[in-house]
């Protein structure tokens, strides 16, 4: 008699999330219940096309159970064995906590397949004794409308963040299983030792790749044809290398050039291009603020990501106004005016 099958609640089905559903309904071992907001009626209606360098052509995707909202997905079909968060990590707009709160329970095990890093960390200023996963992806998936389009196989690396509270080995036993339902013989999933160390090396492309990116309009392969390694990309990335370095993890420095070879014969647009192009906000926070706050702590000067990140911090105020978040006044305010936004909602 075969086990029951996991029960895997999906917060965020965008390119990532939406590749790591097909791939656990795909194995078999999980029953998937997908949040939606935007893309629900989608969803239901026409389900997602999918172009996979993994699994090739797919012309109609649901997962198991599709629902609007984390509440929803708790009473119809709760409480989940894990709760997968793959939703863009913006704490300055939209924090998950407070979604994580509905669908916490004990032993619920909360996987982050998210960017960033030290995003564990309001999650266990909630719970101190919550089973929290780090999920470092790289699998190059864009959703666009319907369409998944899925450029390199789908490699996660999947770790405990170690809450101090519970035995280690309980949570990375909890980790463990995970991983167990999520692979298959499509994917490369695997347990990651050092979380930290992975986390870090995710960021030398998000954090100098994926930002430049998106304050240029440029995918990578434009990056590198029109100039921007030398005098940008590159010096970022050994900012990063020194910053994980006073953070206490050593990467090597052949790591730049992976990074910058890693979407080789692809004009690739990196996430936060992607999110800029559709009018969305972006992860600068976690990927950028997060990086530069241990900077500034550890002493490590870092200008070239300081000042993407203040143009970054523009640019996502922008799209608050593009959004309707706030209204400037018609005068231009001076600083004699001491004017403060005043959020609408």
């Amino acid at each position: 008699m075969s086990s029951p099958k996991a029960k895997v609640l999906l917060v965020g089905m965008g390119g990532v999330g939406s590749v790591a559903a097909y791939s656990l309904e795909y194995g078999g071992k999980a029953e998937v219940t997908a949040v939606l907001r935007s893309d629900y009626q989608t969803l239901i209606d026409d389900g997602f096309e999918f172009e996979s360098v993994d699994h090739g052509k797919v012309n109609c995707f649901r997962p198991t159970n599709i629902t609007k909202s984390v509440e929803e997905a708790m009473e119809k079909y709760g409480p989940f064995d894990y709760a997968i968060f793959s939703l863009k990590n913006i704490p300055d707009i939209s924090p998950i906590e407070p979604l994580i709160a509905k669908c916490y329970t004990p032993e619920v095990g909360i996987l982050l397949l998210q960017n960033g890093i030290g995003i564990e960390k309001p999650i266990f200023k909630l719970f101190p004794e919550a089973y929290v996963m780090s999920g470092v992806t790289m699998v190059s998936s864009t959703l666009y409308g319907r369409k998944v389009v899925h450029v390199a196989t789908e490699h996660v690396r999947v770790g405990a963040y170690d809450n101090g509270k519970i035995p280690y080995e309980k949570q990375v036993a909890k980790c463990k299983k995970f991983i167990e339902i999520y692979s298959t013989d499509k994917n490369d999933i695997i347990y990651d030792e050092n979380v930290n160390f992975s986390r870090w090396r995710k960021l030398v492309y998000n954090a100098c790749v994926n930002s430049s990116a998106a304050l240029t309009d440029c995918d990578i392969g434009r990056l590198e044809v029109f100039g921007a390694m030398d005098p940008i990309v590159r010096p970022a990335m050994r900012e990063i290398l020194a910053i994980a370095k006073s953070d206490g993890v050593d990467l090597p420095e052949d790591v730049i050039e992976f990074m910058i070879r890693s979407d080789d014969g692809e004009w690739y647009p990196p996430s936060m291009l992607v999110d800029m192009r559709k009018g969305n906000y972006c992860e600068y926070q976690v990927i950028l603020g997060n990086a530069l706050d241990i900077a500034k702590e550890n002493g490590v000067p870092a200008p070239v990501l300081s000042c993407m990140y203040h143009l970054l911090h523009v640019v996502q105020m922008k799209t608050q106004e593009k959004k309707g978040k706030f209204v400037l006044p018609e005068v231009r305010p001076l600083p004699a005016d001491n004017f403060q936004i005043k959020y609408l909602n």
